[in-house]
């Protein structure tokens, strides 16, 4: 037993201690990261950036309180993510969050800054009730700011920050030249692609004439072009190309006609252009044992419904070659591609970049769509084919995946959200040939799910078993020490006793 004067002692002790590790914690934050997919870790990106910054940064993080636990959870990560920015800063980002639904006059300031006013289902005494939320932030270096209107759970929150920060320090963007004309996608068909570009860049339509100046542009796009090139264009290019300017190409070789049921080949000349690059985008159709679905009308009794069926000719990409324009890629889905290869000579250098999977195929155009169809393994022989890569000669390069649909959002009535990691293959090459920031991983970088929806049922029913059983066998094995302890005490005091 310890005397009055060594409790007080190790009690003055132990309080010391503690208030000098909540003053180390203060001034020194760091976290301890053991997710597989190291989503507490700042990048090397961030870190470069960040030790540029010479001007102080201010960060007002407008975050509403009691909502769901996802939403609170990414409040607190996110306060997380600005005390690890603070720190590597010297102190030189500051930052301070607000409840705009405790003051109408901050909710104002908010809404007024461009932060997204959502509305979040939420119970209260037993009742669903709507509340209006916020989830952004507004980052201000000297007079110039920057809004993240919406700050959503389990996404990219370093890349968001990071990037408006860049944004910011960032003198004079570099322009990037899309090509139209020929009745390629323009940036008004290119939201998402313009939208993830404009951080860095300013993205604008050019068409090609004997008047047109390209050296303004680092590097230009080429977007599923519908008509026949004429020869002079692809001089122009050329002299692009010889200069040290980049390309990045997106086209169709093969048309898809699922009205008719039949699919041909497609002749625009870019084909034949890329050929005497040294590569080869051949004239057949992509299959994939993994692959998206499509909708088929069926009759049941008197009604029509509809009825997904796999669909091979929609490949599922999740293949990718160990390069940054890939790094970080999760899934993307092709429609109605084609396979490359490789035709060039020493001169050039060939990377592939994206593949088929294990089980895929090809079938030369003609092509009948049988819809109908009971696919089988044996459908599928061939394994890993590349159907995008990028192809290196003197001082420049060139990009090409073969489908032009890829990032497509259309326009009007036909406007649509495309595959985010198609999006991000496309804005990912742009910016390696550009300019090699760093913020090619970030923007890829994402928290991995892993719902049991995805895992075979044998291991669903294994982990529901082991999840539930796990915690009543250590109250049971700690309740058997327990009372082995006790007996082990009642034992020896016995034997004192008696002695």
């Amino acid at each position: 037993m310890f005397k009055k004067s060594q409790l007080k002692y190790y009690i003055i002790l132990s309080l010391g201690i503690i208030i000098l590790i909540n003053i180390l914690a203060n001034r020194f934050f760091f976290r301890l990261d053991f997710t597989e997919d190291q989503r507490y870790t700042l990048s090397e990106t961030t870190k470069d950036i960040l030790e540029g910054i010479t001007e102080p940064i201010t960060v007002t993080a407008y975050f509403s309180e009691g909502l769901q636990p996802q939403f609170d959870k990414a409040r607190q990560d996110f306060r997380d993510m600005l005390a690890d920015y603070s720190s590597l800063t010297g102190r030189q980002l500051v930052y301070e969050f607000i409840n705009p639904n405790e003051d109408p006059a901050n909710e104002q300031k908010a809404v007024e800054a461009g932060i997204r006013t959502l509305m979040i289902k939420a119970r209260e005494k037993d009742q669903e009730t709507t509340k209006k939320a916020y989830m952004g932030a507004v980052i201000q270096i000297g007079e110039e700011t920057e809004t993240i209107p919406f700050i959503q759970p389990n996404a990219q929150m370093e890349y968001s920050l990071t990037t408006a920060i860049k944004k910011l320090t960032v003198p004079e963007k570099a322009a990037i030249g899309f090509i139209t004309g020929h009745g390629e996608a323009g940036l008004d068909q290119l939201a998402q692609v313009s939208q993830g570009l404009d951080i860095l860049y300013v993205p604008e339509n050019v068409t090609l004439s004997d008047s047109v100046n390209l050296s303004k542009y680092i590097s230009i796009a080429w977007i599923n072009p519908q008509d026949t090139i004429p020869e002079e264009d692809f001089a122009i290019i050329d002299q692009y190309l010889n200069q040290g300017g980049n390309l990045f190409i997106s086209f169709n070789k093969v048309d898809a006609q699922l009205q008719q049921g039949m699919g041909f080949a497609k002749y625009t000349g870019l084909g034949k252009w890329l050929e005497s690059k040294g590569l080869k985008v051949n004239d057949n159709f992509v299959l994939d044992a993994t692959c998206g679905s499509i909708n088929v009308q069926q009759r049941q009794g008197i009604f029509t419904v509809n009825r997904p069926i796999q669909f091979p000719y929609l490949p599922v990409l999740s293949n990718f070659a160990e390069h940054p324009i890939t790094e970080g890629l999760g899934t993307m889905i092709m429609q109605f591609g084609s396979t490359l290869s490789f035709t060039g000579d020493s001169t050039k250098s060939f990377t592939p970049l994206v593949f088929t999977s294990e089980k895929s195929a090809t079938q030369p155009a003609p092509v009948y769509f049988n819809v109908e169809k009971q696919w089988t393994e044996n459908d599928f022989p061939n394994s890993k084919m590349p159907v995008a890569g990028m192809i290196e000669e003197d001082n420049h390069k060139i990009v090409v995946i073969a489908d032009g649909d890829l990032a497509i959002n259309g326009s009007g009535e036909q406007v649509h959200q495309v595959q985010p990691d198609n999006v991000n293959f496309v804005v990912n090459a742009i910016d390696y040939m550009s300019d090699d920031t760093g913020l090619i991983q970030l923007r890829s970088k994402q928290v991995k799910m892993r719902p049991l929806d995805q895992i075979d049922d044998a291991n669903k029913q294994f982990l529901k078993i082991f999840n539930f059983a796990l915690p009543i066998v250590i109250i049971i094995l700690i309740g058997i020490y327990r009372n082995q302890k006790r007996k082990l005490i009642r034992l020896k005091r016995k034997g004192e006793t008696y002695v």
